[in-house]
């Protein structure tokens, strides 16, 4: 008799946990129905315009992806209105750089007004927005975070490596913005997710 009752008290505890784990994959799903490992159909159209937010070397390596997938692409780390003229897709590659702003004579301050004049005229001409960070927060500072919270803000597409100071951040950022966020391990990961945009 003893013995039946504790078989099914393990039997009873067995579906618990199994159903506690069920039900906190759900939840997960849940959380997470912003993420996907690429997107299901193009959102945007060449012409494209890379630029920096930040002005890091990491725009060089979008560039290259670009130019590998052969979608039609400027290249211009500055850019401003005037640039944006037939252009239907901008690509902002978010990583601050000190050396970098130094480099081009440019200002944390004023690099953050450019990208606030960009993506205002952005939204007044409906071009989609892509984010892409490659880089990692804990290497960077409250600098790069405002540069992500800018451009993510209206972006339709979000693309980052993957690493434990990024992805809760940008799935906070996801979840609050409510964008599509592509994690991918390292940049040679970006290639996919990034030709789904346009094909």
């Amino acid at each position: 008799m003893k013995t039946n009752i504790l078989r099914f008290i393990v039997f009873i505890s067995i579906l618990l946990v199994v159903a506690s784990f069920f039900n906190s994959c759900k939840i997960q799903l849940r959380d997470d129905r912003n993420v996907l490992p690429s997107l299901p159909r193009p959102i945007a159209k060449g012409k494209v315009l890379i630029t920096s937010a930040g002005q890091s070397t990491d725009t060089y390596i979008v560039k290259d992806i670009a130019n590998k997938l052969m979608i039609h692409n400027f290249f211009m780390p500055q850019a401003r209105e005037v640039d944006l003229e037939g252009i239907n897709t901008v690509v902002f590659v978010v990583g601050y750089s000190p050396i970098g702003e130094n480099l081009h004579d440019l200002g944390y301050n004023q690099e953050v007004k450019r990208i606030k004049n960009l993506i205002k005229i952005l939204r007044k001409k409906k071009i989609t927005i892509i984010t892409v960070f490659i880089g990692n927060r804990k290497e960077a500072n409250k600098k790069t975070d405002k540069l992500l919270n800018l451009t993510c803000k209206y972006a339709n597409y979000v693309i980052s490596t993957k690493n434990n100071n990024n992805n809760q951040y940008l799935l906070n950022l996801a979840k609050l913005y409510n964008f599509k966020l592509t994690l991918v391990e390292d940049v040679t990961g970006l290639s996919e997710p990034f030709a789904s945009a346009f094909r």
